[in-house]
């Protein structure tokens, strides 16, 4: 029997969501942390939501630092809110 996997959760927010719905940020076994747009990359990954006031939460509360256990530096966070702004702009 094939073993379910449970959905991903927001670092932020705590929601539950499928792997599509949400951001990929990844430590890499080098050490290096990038924003993930595949989802397959190598290293530890934190997961975030593609919401305004999460990625904002984490960047305050310093989140996904806590998830990868490195410093994230908050060009990683600038990225996020421009990726999401390339989002909103391409369904209008």
């Amino acid at each position: 029997m094939k073993k379910r996997r449970r959905p991903r959760t927001c670092v932020a927010c705590k929601t539950a969501k499928p792997k599509t719905e949400l951001i990929r940020v990844v430590r890499s076994p080098e050490g290096r942390v990038y924003v993930d747009i595949t989802g397959k990359g190598q290293g530890r990954g934190a997961y975030i939501c593609s919401a305004r006031n999460c990625i904002e939460l984490a960047k305050r509360k310093n989140l996904i630092s806590r998830a990868l256990k490195v410093d994230v530096p908050f060009e990683i966070y600038e990225e996020l809110l421009q990726q999401i702004d390339n989002i909103g702009n391409a369904n209008q």
